[in-house]
């Protein structure tokens, strides 16, 4: 039985780490923390996401953000959504954090971040 939500794949973007994170239902699940763009080819391949969320923050990382963007819309041919973030990363870890995780799961606070950004992306579709 087909689920009502679309394949939704996230991505917190950081100059070391990509966070991933993948929705079919109204609960984000953080995938994977990468280190390049070749490792979303898998990813892609695995999860047949339908669209990418891509968090777009303010600052000096935007022009980061739009080119990564870009690289996947060109290398996927799939629409890609920005959706305003700040700090995801910050309340990941202050979420992991208050509920006592691991040094492990800490350390893959990217992966949360999207999973935050997918949540609230998907908040902000629900009609009022």
């Amino acid at each position: 039985m087909r689920s009502n939500y679309p394949r939704l794949m996230a991505f917190d973007y950081g100059l070391r780490h990509i966070g991933v994170a993948f929705s079919q239902s109204p609960f984000p699940e953080p995938i994977a923390t990468i280190r390049s763009f070749d490792q979303i080819f898998p990813l892609v391949e695995r999860f047949q996401p339908e669209r990418f969320i891509v968090g777009l923050p303010s600052g000096v990382l935007v022009p980061h953000v739009k080119a990564f963007a870009s690289r996947l819309k060109s290398s996927f041919h799939l629409p890609v959504v920005f959706h305003p973030e700040t700090l995801s990363t910050q309340e990941a870890i202050q979420q992991l954090r208050t509920l006592k995780a691991s040094r492990r799961k800490l350390r893959n606070e990217h992966m949360y971040a999207a999973a935050l950004i997918l949540e609230d992306y998907l908040e902000s579709q629900l009609p009022l």
